[in-house]
């Protein structure tokens, strides 16, 4: 197969060749797509030349990677470096022995048989001998498995080792940054190792999209299909990036129908349950639906802690049990938010200089002073604060409104003030007329209370909305207001 030269730089380092720098530049997809396959590279003296296996390849890596290229080369081998970008179809001519599949995953010959088993005199390639940052999939291993995630770990798991068991087509979906991607590479690292005699691929949508379209126009959409549905997992990232693109759609459609006939498996993440996508065809939505479908929820407290601990031992960060609790209670969003809070106070950290201590809650504290939480992109209304407080707490809202004075109905009350105050402009009068008070005192008097119980960090009992101290559910109430309003 052809592949990018790893040519060393001046340091003699693996991690300073030039197409390290490019995947770290363009993304290891984006070079998988129009590098590793389509061009080899060589260096002379400060020349790089790149050659492409076609003059549309060639073009299009011109429009849209030639200034990363003339960075990295001159990053590589100084500010004298030029590139040059020709055509050479002549030297990908000889037919590669074996086929690989993309972003790490295992190569093998065309002679397949049925669900990807080897036949006599084919061959098994193991994991690409390219970059070893192309190769790098996360595992399952390090996966964290709550109440929030278990079933769709539990089942991708089985999808993993044992598909025989497993449904055909496993949708899941959940709001950015619960782990979906994770989970997809996970899935596609441990088959790779389990049968690694099978051909399996990771792409995101808009991979998926850009390979169709560069095959339509470049002649090549049957090698393109036989790539496609060939495969014995097939596992998309992001797969709502299809909506509104009826042709891919079209194109996607077929090769879920080949994948299921030959009785190979399709993986699939995105952020809405299937009929929440927008423009998505009929077809396409009763087909994923006809598999499983399963939601990611946003990590509970217990899971944020195992979270928080994991994270804090990958950047070597001992956590006193009061450090861990009050991070995990603070970030409450997705994991990416809870990521860089770690990072963060991995920098505190090294500032610090006392490292031979563990974490204790005053760091932390000095971390998150001055920290707020994310902040709307759109001002907040008071009616988007009162519908997420009574999908939360099990309300109605002309309960809410009325003067009913159950425990449930005063605590929803006295959050709409407390989350009015922080994330609106409205004064105490005006957030008293939008809950149907002509007095605003009482208001004021939910707001205190509200206040006082943020101030003791008081757990919060009520039956059926979940467990943790009242200010983890104020953070989380804060998300989903945000995220109402954001999507607006």
């Amino acid at each position: 197969m052809p592949r990018m030269s790893t040519v060393p730089t001046r340091s003699n380092s693996d991690d300073n060749t030039i197409s390290d720098r490019l995947v770290d530049r363009i993304g290891q997809h984006r070079y998988g797509m129009w590098f590793d396959h389509t061009t080899r590279m060589t260096i002379e003296g400060e020349r790089v030349d790149v050659a492409a296996e076609s003059q549309f390849v060639a073009d299009w890596i011109g429009r849209h990677f030639r200034r990363d290229l003339e960075e990295v080369a001159r990053q590589a081998l100084g500010e004298g470096a030029s590139v040059d970008l020709r055509v050479a179809p002549e030297m990908f001519t000889q037919k590669p022995m074996a086929r690989e599949a993309d972003t790490g995953t295992a190569t093998k010959d065309d002679q397949r048989g049925p669900r990807g088993r080897q036949q006599p005199n084919s061959r098994a390639g193991g994991l690409p001998g390219s970059s070893a940052k192309r190769q790098q999939l996360r595992r399952l291993e390090e996966f964290v498995v709550g109440t929030s995630n278990r079933l769709a770990y539990q089942t991708s798991l089985a999808l993993a080792e044992d598909p025989e068991t497993a449904p055909p087509i496993l949708f899941v979906h959940g709001e950015c940054g619960v782990g979906k991607t994770h989970l997809l590479q996970g899935v596609i690292e441990r088959r790779v190792r389990a049968t690694p005699n099978q051909v399996v691929r990771y792409v995101t949508g808009e991979e998926f999209t850009n390979e169709y379209i560069a095959a339509v126009r470049s002649g090549k959409i049957d090698a393109f299909r036989t790539k496609m549905r060939r495969l014995d997992l097939l596992a998309i990232d992001d797969i709502h990036f299809l909506s509104n693109k009826n042709a891919t759609q079209n194109e996607f459609l077929h090769t879920l129908d080949a994948i299921g006939l030959g009785g190979s498996s399709l993986l699939l993440a995105s952020d809405e349950h299937p009929r929440q996508i927008s423009r998505f065809s009929t077809a396409l939505t009763s087909r994923f639906l006809a598999g499983m479908v399963v939601r990611i929820e946003r990590p509970e407290l217990a899971m944020r802690e195992k979270l928080v601990r994991q994270l804090a031992a990958e950047r070597g960060l001992d956590l006193t049990d009061a450090a861990a609790q009050l991070l995990a209670g603070r970030f409450t969003g997705s994991v990416r938010e809870l990521r860089g809070g770690i990072t963060k106070l991995a920098a505190l950290r090294r500032l610090d200089g006392t490292r031979s201590d563990a974490v204790g809650a005053i760091m932390v504290e000095q971390m998150l002073e001055g920290e707020s939480a994310p902040g709307p992109r759109t001002p907040v209304r008071l009616g988007e604060i009162i519908d997420a407080v009574c999908i939360r707490i099990g309300v109605e809202s002309d309960e809410l409104l009325g003067r009913g004075r159950h425990r449930r109905v005063v605590l929803a009350r006295g959050l709409v003030v407390h989350l009015a105050r922080e994330l609106t402009t409205l004064s105490f009068p005006e957030i008293a007329r939008g809950l149907g008070r002509e007095n605003h005192s009482t208001v004021h008097t939910a707001a205190r209370r509200i206040l006082r119980n943020l101030q003791a960090n008081t757990a919060l009992a009520l039956p059926g909305v979940g467990e943790g101290t009242l200010r983890e559910f104020v953070e989380q109430l804060k998300y989903d207001v945000v995220r109402r309003s954001s999507n607006r």
